[in-house]
């Protein structure tokens, strides 16, 4: 598999994990703002950053793939 697949799939993944992340947290942020938010807080602050991380690896992999290409 070529460099820029990877990168694809690891941004595929990254804006995945970004979603899990976020979405929750807008939702409970928005709908219900008096009801505690443990689950959406845990999930933004240990999903969330791995997501970023992998959305950056992601780039960087298909910046290199493009360039070589």
């Amino acid at each position: 598999m070529r460099l820029s697949r990877w990168g694809i799939a690891f941004i595929q993944l990254g804006a995945l994990l970004l979603a899990i992340g976020l979405v929750p947290l807008g939702i409970m942020a928005t709908l219900f703002p008096s009801v505690s938010a443990l689950v959406p807080v845990l999930l933004s602050l240990s999903v969330a950053p791995l997501g970023g991380l992998c959305l950056l690896a992601g780039l960087v992999m298909w910046g290199i793939g493009a360039v070589r290409r």
